[in-house]
């Protein structure tokens, strides 16, 4: 696919917090105009989200990485922006090769010939800190570089810093000071593990390693030899693009759900790792039914703690039991101390989510959305703000899970997730 070219992202943290405070000057000056002209539920958000989409897209950076992890935020932002926003996740633009070429040739020591046969000009894929060049190795072997934009550390401090000022923009949406607070966490750590190549390399070796056994599962391989600071080489692994999975056989969409699921509950009760970055993007797969997973940028350590807290509160779901609930939460430290428990809530939750955690029970996520029912918790949720809130080890693993429920909705098939998850902890249990 042909990405739209663009121009360098401004490393001038002036000028970007400017371009930042201007859109949220607009898009705050016309939600207010349009509140006092339709009222709040009139409110028509197609703009602001087509606003958010082409400005986040071409400053690249946190701000671009937030508006993609904002595409899937269903919970907080309005349906029209949540859409736009996800545009970002396939259609960002591309920096020019030659803005490129230098660059590399600094951080190579020399002409590129020297370590590539090939490397494509046309990128075939561009995110918020970089983008990705197909090319050959010396040898034949297809490649792929991920290409960090030069400069981007520095962007990313500057943006930070002007993110957090300029996030009680998020009012807008409707969405609770601690919930914007939750979300600036995320994006930092999000931000600080992308930009360690390094780590990411060694990362993604681990999963390599530990999931090399599983047929239905593919993973790029780091050729460790050819990477650079802010260069990552990787093997090539052609797929489909997941965000097109809906069209694809039911029999394919079966085996993609049933590897998702399996892979998911493995990476955390095996390994203990969390690839915590679930937007389709970063997903692809293969005619047979392969599930093909890229990008381990945002990777997420899963305490054993954590873990047991998690099979707490599920347990307690499960048998219906709001008291349980109550410890799990504690357990996992999204209570507030010395505040009332939202009885009301836990009831209510484990009533709509039962079903879905019983044994032996596939749920088709498409089919039952639990998403249209949650939308009637809200009123519990928001009287619940005192008393609960976001912990932060457990911050990227419910977005994480969130991602994943879209994507389960997008391959629209039923999978054992009880079962799944039972046999997972059983074996832990041992």
């Amino acid at each position: 696919m042909s990405l739209p070219p663009a121009r360098p992202p401004s490393a001038s943290s002036a000028k970007r917090f400017l371009r930042l405070a201007g859109t949220a000057t607009r898009i705050a000056g016309g939600v207010f105009g349009q509140r006092i002209m339709r009222g709040r539920a009139g409110i028509n958000w197609q703009p602001v989200g087509d606003l958010l989409a082409d400005v986040l897209g071409e400053m690249k950076g946190p701000v671009l990485k937030l508006g993609q992890m904002a595409s899937q935020w269903h919970d907080v932002l309005p349906e029209p922006v949540s859409r736009a926003l996800g545009s970002l996740q396939n259609r960002v633009p591309a920096l020019p090769y030659a803005s490129l070429q230098a660059h590399l040739r600094a951080v190579y020591q020399g002409e590129l010939s020297a370590h590539f046969a090939h490397i494509d000009e046309q990128p075939f894929a561009a995110a918020s800190l970089g983008q990705v060049h197909r090319a050959r190795g010396l040898d034949g072997e297809a490649l792929v570089l991920k290409i960090q934009y030069p400069g981007i550390a520095e962007i990313c401090a500057a943006d930070l810093r002007q993110v957090r000022r300029l996030l009680p923009l998020g009012r807008l949406f409707r969405a609770p000071a601690a919930q914007l607070e939750g979300i600036y966490l995320e994006l930092e750590q999000t931000i600080h593990a992308e930009l360690d190549y390094a780590a990411e390399m060694q990362r993604l070796q681990a999963f390599g390693a530990f999931f090399s056994e599983w047929s239905g599962l593919q993973l790029p391989r780091p050729v460790e030899r050819l990477c650079r600071p802010g260069v990552l080489v990787l093997s090539e692994v052609p797929s489909l693009p997941f965000a097109d999975v809906g069209q694809a056989p039911e029999s394919v969409r079966q085996r993609l759900a049933q590897t998702l699921t399996e892979w998911l509950a493995a990476q955390a009760f095996e390994l203990g790792l969390l690839h915590a970055d679930p937007h389709p993007g970063n997903f692809g797969y293969t005619a047979a039914g392969e599930l093909v997973v890229y990008d381990f940028g945002c990777v997420q350590g899963v305490e054993p703690r954590v873990l047991d807290a998690y099979v707490q509160t599920l347990a307690a779901v499960q048998a219906g039991n709001a008291e349980q609930l109550e410890r799990g939460f504690q357990a996992l430290g999204t209570r507030q101390p010395q505040s009332a428990p939202p009885w009301a809530l836990y009831r209510n939750l484990t009533r709509l989510l039962r079903p879905l955690v019983q044994p032996s029970v596939r749920w088709d996520f498409a089919a039952q959305p639990i998403h249209q029912q949650v939308q009637q918790l809200v009123p519990d949720a928001l009287a619940a703000l005192g008393s609960l809130q976001p912990a932060p080890g457990t911050l990227l693993i419910n977005r994480t899970l969130e991602g994943h429920y879209w994507n389960l909705v997008r391959l629209g098939v039923a999978v054992p997730v009880a079962d799944v998850l039972a046999q997972h902890i059983d074996r832990r249990r041992r």
